[in-house]
């Protein structure tokens, strides 16, 4: 293998972000946009740029892109013993990558328009859009008791 496949940076893709986002490797699914497979490739690269003189590593990595469990866990471990210096230029330069990439995938397009009327003197209304997380919309009411002295 002279250059990475997209099935090889998919499988290093998934164990930088089992590595550096929790339950990110989730959201990396087969079907990917053009935008996500060029991240996903850049993922890929900087890591078969490290790794691809090795013979041994190179085997697990083809194995591990036709998805065998067993080259997989090697290859995770494999790329897990490269990230123990979280200091290095290298992990930092992959956990860059996989944060990038966990921010592509969980975006959601939302181009819809949002027009909001409010009419009258007492009127109120609240307008949003929430992508993930717990929403609290409305009015928060702190009700406080004062005592005397």
């Amino acid at each position: 293998m002279d250059l990475i496949t997209l099935a090889a940076a998919q499988a290093i893709a998934k164990i930088a972000l089992d590595k550096f986002v929790e339950g990110g490797a989730g959201e990396l699914g087969k079907t990917l946009s053009t935008a996500l497979s060029q991240k996903v490739m850049q993922l890929g690269t900087v890591v078969w740029n490290r790794i691809r003189g090795n013979t041994t590593a190179v085997a697990v990595l083809e194995g591990a892109a036709q998805e065998k469990p067993e080259d997989m866990q090697k290859l995770r471990n494999y790329l897990y013993s490269f990230w123990k210096d979280e200091n290095s230029d290298f992990t930092q330069e992959v956990k860059k990558l996989a944060d990038e990439l966990h921010f592509e995938l969980t975006q959601i397009e939302d181009n819809s328009s949002m027009t909001q009327n409010i009419i009258g003197s007492n009127a109120k209304g609240w307008q949003t859009k929430v992508t993930g997380g717990q929403p609290y919309i409305g009015e928060i009411h702190i009700h406080d008791k004062l005592f005397e002295s």
